[in-house]
């Protein structure tokens, strides 16, 4: 049995493919693996739950083997949230200091997250997910990204406001409650994943992730240091599946298996005089068919996703700003020369995102489809970090600031 007084977090990733319990413990200085599974997903399907209870029972039953592996009892758990109902709108408002030049306090900030949220009008049927503070502006003076205690007259916030259809947090909500477990809280998964996989200096820079999964493909954009952008996309793994199943007459198993063991994103890699041997539709053995034809049927719809991320980050006005290029996370980014064709399509530079992972973690977690998971227990740690700091006793605070600075300290 796993026994640790350290505190706990714990990622849930449901996804369209796949569902995912990671465990992690929360060090003084970091944090590691406790356990983590991962079981095919049921009941959801392009990151829509269609099956409460088949959702549900999926669900326990990733929970069930990670705690069986950690010894322990799950309570709570952060929650992924992605799809198409996602939507992000950028807000910028004002605050009045009562005080001539008054300190800037928490509740100053915390009265400019509330009038963010009601700075346009959202779809009724949608409610806020996050609002992310981008920048601030002090007596006109801009730039500034950590105002609290500065002195002002007015403060303007530009912040993101991202936000989801409320019936699907109800649904997701119920689903994990129907499993035993609290909701921490709801993630943005691209956020989340961008956590896990960008270093600082792409947050920084800009960069654009693309983190691929089996029913739609998240686009997140990161500029200076915080989310500024995102949408999804309609195409993922399992359209390429579904492409090849078509293409060659095989059931979806088969073409799951080809797409995942000789799939191909540049046909021109792949030698012609290689063959695979693929199980046809009504038949009882498999024939054997040139390799290259897998790559000429995935090329063009892994094509097709980076023109469409393409086209709306030129749309939005993205491109000309993601001078820290293009990072591919989640499943799809596991195909062969997938980053080589991204390239070609964005013409910035690309490399495929993994998470970042303490000492000691498993080996099987440092892949680019458990990015989501990785990153919601990040977010989960940080939360507790910032929890733990306000609660915190004077004396207590005081010398975690000191724990910090002496690591700036040469001696």
């Amino acid at each position: 049995m796993y026994r640790t007084t350290a505190p706990t977090v714990v990622g849930l990733d449901v996804g369209t493919t796949k569902i995912c319990t990671l465990i992690a413990r929360v060090l003084p200085e970091g944090w590691d693996v406790v356990s983590f599974a991962t079981v095919p997903s049921r009941g959801v399907q392009r990151a829509t739950i269609v099956d409460l209870n088949e959702a549900t029972a999926a669900i326990v039953n990733s929970v069930d083997r990670a705690e069986q592996s950690a010894g322990m009892e799950i309570r709570s758990v952060w929650v992924g949230i992605t799809g198409h109902h996602i939507r992000a709108y950028p807000a910028e408002v004002t605050l009045h200091l009562a005080d001539e030049e008054g300190r800037i306090t928490q509740e100053h900030l915390d009265a400019l997250v509330e009038r963010a949220k009601k700075a346009r009008a959202i779809p009724e049927d949608h409610s806020v997910l996050h609002t992310i503070p981008r920048q601030f502006a002090i007596n006109g003076v801009g730039g500034i990204r950590r105002p609290l205690g500065l002195s002002a007259r007015e403060v303007k916030m530009q912040a993101l406001v991202v936000t989801a259809t409320s019936s699907f947090m109800r649904n997701l909500a119920t689903c994990v409650r129907q499993a035993g477990l609290e909701v921490e809280g709801m993630i943005l998964e691209p956020l989340a994943a961008g956590m896990s996989v960008l270093t600082e200096s792409e947050r920084e820079l800009g960069t654009a992730l693309l983190d691929i999964g089996g029913g739609t493909t998240d686009v997140a954009i990161f500029l200076d240091n915080v989310l500024v952008d995102t949408f999804a996309l309609p195409v993922g793994g399992n359209h390429v599946t579904r492409d090849l199943a078509i293409g060659l007459r095989t059931p979806l198993e088969e073409a799951e298996r080809l797409k995942v063991n000789y799939g191909c994103a540049l046909p021109e890699r792949v030698s012609s005089d290689e063959t695979v041997e693929v199980m046809e539709l009504g038949r009882g053995k498999p024939r054997p068919i040139p390799k290259r034809a897998l790559a000429e049927i995935i090329e063009p719809r892994m094509r097709e996703l980076f023109e469409l991320a393409v086209e709306r980050l030129n749309r939005n006005g993205w491109m000309p700003l993601l001078a820290g290029g293009v990072v591919l996370t989640g499943g799809g980014s596991l195909l062969d020369s997938v980053a080589e064709l991204a390239q070609s399509v964005f013409e910035l530079p690309v490399r495929i995102g993994e998470p970042s992972l303490p000492p000691g973690a498993p080996q099987d977690l440092k892949s680019p489809i458990y990015a989501t998971v990785v990153g919601l227990v990040l977010y989960g740690i940080q939360n507790y970090r910032s929890t733990a700091e306000i609660k915190a006793p004077w004396w207590q605070r005081l010398e975690n600031l000191w724990r910090r600075i002496r690591k700036w300290l040469p001696w």
